[in-house]
């Protein structure tokens, strides 16, 4: 099993990367949508999904993304195939710029937020995160919206990726999407 990145295939490194954030992703997705549509509102187990779970997994993503920009950086990524049109390849950069920025962009918003509403997250009970701003409920809400709205991009380009993907996989019949699967 490959580390690095080669050419033609992505290394152990960056598919941890990606399936990690992935899964934490739709679990975060998962809480946001128990929380709001199953749990009644102000319930002790809906406070226990946002501020033990929810808030701590954001701060996980995070620092994830941080490292995966980092490691990408750092590391050769694969070509595309031959047989990709150059706006399959623009698009797939976009996509692929614009949900890295969204991952970044999703948690922060929502650590501002919090703080903004003098509830700012803790790390697992390990650390919390210094109250930097003054509780301020204009200033909340408007990261709440930023995070909000976020959140709606993440999902649809999440939606285009792997839509994308399957399209390579099942149409195309090329290697893009075996060349990120986990055992692979």
């Amino acid at each position: 099993m490959l580390i690095k990145n080669t050419g033609t295939d992505y290394g152990s490194i960056s598919k941890g990367f990606h399936w990690l954030i992935a899964l934490l992703l739709f679990f975060q997705f998962y809480l946001v949508y128990w929380k709001q549509f199953v749990l009644p509102p102000k319930s002790s187990i809906a406070t226990f999904y946002i501020v033990n779970l929810h808030k701590p997994i954001g701060l996980v993503i995070l620092l994830l993304a941080i490292f995966a920009i980092a490691w990408k950086v750092i590391n050769m990524k694969p070509a595309y195939p031959p047989t990709m049109a150059r706006w399959e390849m623009k698009a797939a950069r976009a996509v692929q710029l614009l949900l890295y920025v969204s991952i970044l962009v999703m948690p922060i918003s929502g650590v501002l937020m919090s703080v903004a509403a003098g509830k700012p997250p803790n790390f697992f009970g390990y650390y919390e995160i210094p109250q930097f701003i003054e509780k301020n409920e204009f200033i909340s809400k408007f990261f709440f919206n930023i995070h909000a709205t976020t959140s709606y991009i993440v999902i649809g380009l999440v939606i285009l990726h792997t839509a994308a993907a399957l399209k390579h996989h099942f149409i195309n019949k090329d290697r893009v999407l075996k060349r990120m699967l986990p055992f692979n």
